[in-house]
């Protein structure tokens, strides 16, 4: 009896879901398509427009539309939009506002963003992005949005995919021209009652009132990259044969760079300033640290990333103002995620957000 020739047809996997995230800040706009391993399958960049809130969030919504559209997304369904905002997000209305961005004050970012993307005719959650008949406007032509801060989107990022991996108790803390932080507290954002929790450039450090603490804040005035310059020519005095006390004597530019490189190379006036600032760096960080009780404070930011060989300088500080036992399991470590932490953050949001 002659066999029978057998086929069989072997079922293609399901597409996995992507979901689009985007970091908006007063300059740049960033928006890609992120995987379910916080992997970019696609990404778009332009400066922000400036003219009008409606003509940045135009923008945005055409470019969100654009990627949906992509042939680097294939087959794969878009399961949430989420938006990195570099500014204030009031989480009773989801108004955000921008200091530095021109008529961002408490706008309604996510019904604006929903309006624009509806008003676009497409619906970015086919795999087509093709035109729908808009004539009820019943359906919505986007999956869910989900607005956060920066600081929010940071810290997220680096505790789903990076430095503090796996650990639902973080803080981000972002050093630069002032300090920031994002919090994570059994994995979920703490915002405060205004949005305004982390403003860890505030904390109290110094024992006396100066002048720039009222303006910017104690711990912002002593350890960012301002801090380091004015602290480098106060302390110039005493330190004879040092390269960067000559710089400044001979009134030559110097900048944040010279001054770590030269500390790194042994000169005495630059490991004094950089020591300093590490310690005052280090006591808000164990204020954090005896308050919120995190299994890691991931150090990022401009100036933050500058003082990565530096770090044990920090963690020796914290240890000796810190509650031991919040010291003892709290890791201090630098950012791992790089430049596109915002928009994974964002994206991990807005995908928990959606699987809720």
């Amino acid at each position: 009896m002659p066999l029978k020739a057998i086929t069989s047809r072997t079922a293609k996997p399901e597409p996995k879901p992507l979901v689009l995230g985007v970091e908006l800040n007063s300059t740049q706009i960033s928006i890609a398509l992120v995987d379910n391993q916080a992997r970019l399958i696609a990404e778009r960049r332009f400066a922000t427009p400036q003219r009008t809130t409606r003509a940045t969030i135009s923008a945005i919504a055409q470019t969100l539309t654009e990627l949906a559209a992509s042939k680097e997304r294939e087959t794969s369904p878009i399961a949430a939009i989420g938006v990195s905002v570099a500014g204030l997000v009031d989480p009773s209305t989801g108004r955000v506002s921008i200091d530095d961005l021109k008529g961002w004050t408490r706008v309604a970012l996510g019904q604006l963003l929903e309006e624009s993307l509806d008003e676009s005719g497409h619906d970015i959650r086919t795999t087509s992005a093709e035109k729908r008949a808009r004539a009820h406007h019943v359906l919505s032509g986007h999956p869910p949005i989900t607005i956060c801060s920066q600081m929010a989107s940071l810290a997220t990022a680096e505790s789903w995919n990076g430095a503090a991996r796996g650990k639902t108790n973080v803080v981000f803390l972002s050093i630069s021209t002032d300090i920031k932080a994002g919090i994570l507290a059994d994995g979920r954002v703490l915002t405060g009652a205004t949005g305004v929790a982390g403003a860890a450039g505030w904390l109290a450090v110094g024992r006396e009132l100066k002048h720039e603490y009222e303006a910017n804040g104690c711990l912002s005035a002593e350890a960012t990259i301002a801090s380091l310059t004015r602290r480098a020519v106060e302390e110039n005095t005493g330190y004879d044969g040092s390269m960067l006390g000559g710089l400044i004597q001979s009134g030559a530019d110097f900048d944040t760079a010279t001054i770590l490189r030269a500390a790194r190379g042994g000169d005495k006036l630059a490991i004094k300033v950089v020591g300093d600032t590490c310690r005052w760096l280090g006591r808000g960080v164990a204020n954090l640290v005896s308050t919120l009780n995190p299994e890691a404070v991931v150090i990022g930011g401009e100036f933050g990333a500058m003082l990565k060989p530096f770090l044990d300088d920090v963690r020796e500080e914290t240890r000796r103002w810190a509650a031991p036992e919040a010291a003892r399991q709290c890791r201090i470590v630098a950012a791992s995620v790089g430049e596109n932490a915002a928009v994974i953050g964002a994206a991990r949001l807005a995908w928990l957000k959606a699987d809720a």
